[in-house]
């Protein structure tokens, strides 16, 4: 990866100092990773604070960059678990076994806040990215009078829900969980149930624990920091900046900035010995399919089906004719699968634990994704241009669906009218059966105008990051905003002028 042009490599400014600090789990270290070499290939000097777990899987595209001449590098903190009571060595939520040791690992977390507070006072920063779900990151870059930025590791049509359904509460008015209500004060009239929401917002939650710290945040950030393009959802990025009176700064989709090599291949699996193998194997395999053929099924790093909800899908996956690739979670049912080892093995390929999702969305024979719309799966397939066939689970992910599926229509439902409580999976049941799972997928791989919306889709996605794009222009912007100060001190303005001089 080479430095692109940028605000932050021109003049005699120095290269702003950002640091970079997400959850340790995938679905947010992942984005954040590749956020932090998005800026460092525009010239900042990044530094990235992980878990040592994620730092060993995401350890070699940032070494790589670095190796490039890119000013990036990783510090790995270690995980207080044993005075938070957790036990095992789990330093990643997509590692814990069950939801008995999730608010451990939280106490866990927050127990990395005098951690990170003197790794600041040590080594200083201009800026710091924050996980929006870690407010203490922001507490001690505040209390060092250092700018902060909110990432908040979903879109801002999502955000623009929670936030309204926080507030106002209408999903309290209805009778019933399947009784549709309207979320107040959008751009659009967007629809929803209670048993399709998240569970902090539902009757009875600890809503105001969540309505709190959701204001926290808010007081806290000088901005936020979106994966996310102007051409997706400009209306609730426009939104959200009138909501909140906070500037966002969209600069997605950040899996862009892995290109077709190594970066891609090993993305989320770095320092396993059988990664690269893994890697081939999956490829080499969609490389004796058909342009277009291929569904690929992947739930997420939390997911946990029940196994008799894995049954069904698998066996109406077989039944729908289409070729697939499966990513079967680690926390899931065992493989093989009986109820599918009818269906003719060239037609399908199952994977435990992990593929190289990037690699694969891009490849030509991919024809669809089942996704459960974790926004890191809905911006991955918006970049390649892959229409998603939406399957919700839980938190935010029916937002995501609802944006997907009904605002930009690059995607259709799998059928989920509800989700799992997350941790309470195996109690759950069958939301979707055997015949829905081959009906849709049928009728979407059979859908040229969707295929036409996706692509068109992933064509502005790219063109979002490119120079001149709207996210590549996001960049420059809070590269200047974090640049401001330094400049205010040497006496000049945003342009590289004297501070109140002529133009």
């Amino acid at each position: 990866m080479r430095q692109s042009s940028s605000v932050a490599s021109s003049g005699d400014t120095a290269a702003p100092r950002m640091y970079f600090i997400p959850f340790p789990t995938p679905g947010h270290a992942l984005p954040m990773s590749d956020l932090a070499r998005l800026f460092a290939s525009r010239g900042a000097d990044a530094t990235l604070v992980l878990t040592h777990a994620n730092a060993t899987r995401l350890g070699g595209p940032v070494a790589r960059a670095a190796a490039a001449g890119l000013r990036i590098r990783i510090i790995a903190l270690t995980l207080p678990a044993e005075a938070a009571g957790l036990t095992g060595g789990h330093e990643s939520a997509d590692d814990l076994p069950n939801r008995e040791l999730a608010g451990p690992f939280a106490i866990a977390v927050d127990l990395l806040s005098p951690l990170f507070a003197d790794l600041l006072r040590r080594q200083p920063a201009d800026a710091v990215v924050f996980d929006g779900v870690l407010p203490w990151a922001a507490t001690a870059a505040s209390e060092l009078g250092i700018p902060r930025y909110a990432f908040t590791g979903t879109g801002c049509f999502a955000l623009s829900v929670q936030r309204a359904l926080l507030l106002h509460s209408p999903q309290n008015g209805v009778a019933s969980d399947t009784e549709p209500f309207l979320v107040p004060g959008l751009p659009d009239a967007v629809r929803l149930t209670r048993s399709r929401l998240a569970e902090a917002t539902l009757p009875g939650a600890h809503s105001r624990e969540f309505l709190n710290r959701m204001f926290d945040a808010e007081r806290a950030t000088t901005g936020w920091v979106v994966n996310s393009f102007a051409d997706l959802e400009q209306r609730y990025i426009e939104h959200y900046e009138k909501d909140t009176g906070k500037p966002v700064f969209a600069v997605g989709p950040v899996c862009l900035v892995n290109g077709d090599g190594d970066d891609t291949l090993e993305r989320g699996r770095g320092g396993e010995a059988d990664t690269a193998a893994e890697a081939a194997r999956v490829l080499r395999w969609l490389d004796t399919k058909p342009a277009r053929s291929v569904v690929y099924v992947c739930f997420g790093s939390l997911t946990r089906f029940p196994r008799e909800q894995v049954a069904e899908l698998g066996m109406g996956l077989a039944d729908s004719g289409a070729n697939f690739v499966w990513v079967v979670g680690d926390k899931n049912a065992p493989l093989p699968l009986p109820e599918i080892d009818g269906a003719a093995p060239c037609r399908w390929l199952v994977v435990k634990g992990w593929a190289p999702q990037v690699a694969v969305l891009r490849h030509a024979a991919v024809g669809a994704f089942v996704t459960h719309c974790g926004w890191g799966a809905v911006t991955e397939a918006a970049a390649a241009g892959v229409p998603v066939l939406a399957w919700p689970v839980f938190a935010e992910q029916f937002y995501n669906e609802a944006l997907v599926v009904g605002l930009a229509g690059t995607g259709v439902s799998m059928g989920a009218e509800r989700g799992y409580a997350w941790g309470g999976e195996a109690l759950g049941g069958v939301v979707v059966g055997r015949e829905a799972v081959a009906e849709r997928v049928r009728s979407a791989m059979a859908d040229e105008a969707l295929r036409g919306r996706a692509r068109e889709v992933g064509e502005r996605a790219r063109w979002a990051v490119e120079a001149g794009g709207s996210s590549y222009e996001a960049v420059g912007a809070l590269l200047e905003d974090v640049l401001r100060p330094q400049r205010l001190r040497q006496g000049q303005d945003g342009a590289g002028r004297p501070a109140g001089g002529m133009p």
